[in-house]
């Protein structure tokens, strides 16, 4: 059979009928035993640019790393959807149960296993993977290399020397939606890729109009929340804080004018409690999410139209992740910015109470910045920072409409 003959039939198991142009050449690249890295949009099919390779090479097994549990879960449901061999080894799992997911994987039962970079790096899985052959490494989010690496995940920094101390050397393939060329260059040098294919698509959603609006104070971003809220929500919003506790406060202003509709999630729940109130989101009992900021990466989310940030994000980079999980079905969508001075300073308390670098100080200045300029186009400045050029203002953001009434 020839090879194009087995990408449609891998697509088609998947639920894809056709590929798209941006995913063709990336899979042609893995195919050809080629490191590649895909910088694109949360909705243009990044999952697929590793699966139909890994379905293609029926038989051998592809290990992918995940920064979050519910990223795994949900990665594995769809797949097993399609009846694929998929399976993830995570903490919340009895031993008994890693074992058995480890034989599976072993025998090839399981096809792809998904992990997290420190399960990754763990000795024990490490002298278990020199016994298989793996065909794939895939890191997904591979923004997480740097965001966490340099600060509270230093098991992101040791990828590339693990993988090195497989059996055989495997392909590595590496997705993210946000990323410069300068990123994408970091990121490969970490994960020791060779001669990687990189590939950087249009990052630019002309449906999601960017807002934003600086507040006093705390009661005054309160009232600012629910103003928007009442304005723009539709279908499902999401709404994010920096901290466990600003997630708890919204959580329970938010839940006496929306009750019954609002649902949280940060890291100090019990990941049972954490993963039901996101499946409840995710399945539409519950409209409003109020979290903090690694919700929703990675994870289909069509239905959202409003992504409010109750804080000044701590960059750009998340900014453009979180901001971009709204709007993905080609519908209208608003991301609106809440920032105050306060924010600032409490993003560098963020800062130093993990592990302080001059990229993440670097980084919050680049945002502040971006929060504090009134002159030039929001989406103009944001894709700029990635190294996307818009030859005209979008007409719909803050900045775009108060130069335009400024005309008149």
């Amino acid at each position: 059979m020839d090879i194009k003959r087995k990408i449609k039939q891998a697509a088609n198991i998947i639920g894809i009928d056709e590929l798209r142009k941006s995913q063709v050449k990336p899979i042609d690249d893995i195919l050809e035993g080629r490191d590649t890295m895909v910088v694109a949009r949360p909705s243009e099919g990044k999952s697929a640019i590793y699966q139909i390779p890994a379905l293609v090479h029926k038989g051998e097994r592809t290990i992918i790393i995940e920064p979050l549990l519910s990223l795994m879960h949900d990665q594995v449901r769809k797949l097993r959807e399609h009846g694929v061999g998929a399976a993830r080894l995570d903490s919340t799992m009895k031993k008994s149960e890693q074992r058995e997911c480890m034989q599976k994987f072993i025998r090839g039962e399981v096809q792809m296993l998904f992990v997290t970079p420190e399960r990754f790096s763990e000795e024990e899985f490490l002298c278990t993977m020199k016994a298989v052959a793996v065909y794939m490494v895939v890191v997904d989010e591979c923004h997480a290399v740097l965001d966490w690496g340099y600060s509270f995940r230093d098991a992101y920094l040791n990828l590339g020397q693990t993988i090195d101390e497989l059996e055989a050397r495997p392909i590595i393939t590496a997705l993210t939606a946000t990323a410069t060329e300068n990123d994408m260059a970091e990121i490969a040098q970490c994960l020791h890729m060779q001669n990687p294919a990189m590939y950087r698509n249009d990052l630019y959603n002309p449906k999601l109009v960017y807002i934003k609006q600086h507040a006093v104070n705390r009661e005054e971003k309160r009232k600012l929340l629910c103003k928007y809220l009442s304005k723009y929500h539709a279908n499902s919003s999401i709404v994010y804080c920096n901290t466990r506790k600003a997630v708890e406060a919204v959580y329970k202003q938010l839940d006496k004018k929306y009750s019954g509709q609002v649902t949280m999630s940060h890291a100090g729940l019990k990941p049972k409690a954490r993963m039901a109130n996101e499946s409840e989101f995710l399945s539409g009992k519950k409209t409003i999410m109020v979290a903090t900021t690694a919700f929703g990466m990675g994870i289909d989310l069509d239905s959202v139209d409003l992504v409010i940030h109750f804080n000044m994000p701590l960059s750009l980079t998340d900014y453009m992740q979180q901001s971009g999980r709204a709007g993905r079905n080609g519908q209208k969508a608003h991301a609106v910015l809440l920032y105050s001075d306060e924010d600032y300073y409490t993003n560098l308390a963020i800062l130093h109470d993990g592990h302080p670098t001059l990229r993440g100080m670097g980084q919050l200045d680049i945002m502040k910045e971006f929060c504090d300029d009134n002159k030039h186009c929001m989406a103009q400045l944001l894709l700029g920072r990635f190294g996307q050029k818009m030859k005209k203002g979008c007409k719909h953001c803050t900045v775009c409409q108060k130069n335009r009434r400024k005309k008149k």
